[in-house]
């Protein structure tokens, strides 16, 4: 399946992706949740073999860090419309917005899953 393009989840987050021709993945990603700043873009990589995919997010750019990065583990569907299904963890060194208290081993992670549909579809 051919899933270069914008991918848009349940929660209005964005998802752009390129695959090379060697299976590497560029892009970016918009989220409309959690402590990034919305309608910010966040650069991704990772990788394509077949139906399945992964990829990461480092929630940090030139004018701001999150300390947190978001790993995304998908598999590429095609009925009854084109989605990708993932999976995601999301590790975070600061547990308060501030990033004055360091998380504890039992809430440093983040789980859930998404579910991608292209962004024309909606």
């Amino acid at each position: 399946m051919d899933v270069d393009g914008e991918w848009i989840n349940q929660n209005g987050s964005i998802l752009e992706i390129k695959v090379g021709e060697s299976g590497e993945i560029s892009g970016w990603y918009c989220s409309r949740k959690g402590r990034a700043a919305s309608g910010k873009r966040y650069p991704l990589s990772g990788v394509k073999s077949d139906e399945l995919l992964a990829f990461h997010v480092n929630w940090k750019d030139d004018a701001q860090d999150i300390h947190a990065i978001t790993s995304f583990t998908g598999r590429c569907v095609e009925s009854p419309e084109p989605a990708i299904h993932t999976m995601w963890i999301l590790a975070r060194q600061y547990e308060d917005v501030e990033q004055t208290r360091p998380t504890g081993a039992w809430n440093a992670f983040l789980t859930n899953a998404d579910v991608f549909v292209r962004r024309d579809v909606r």
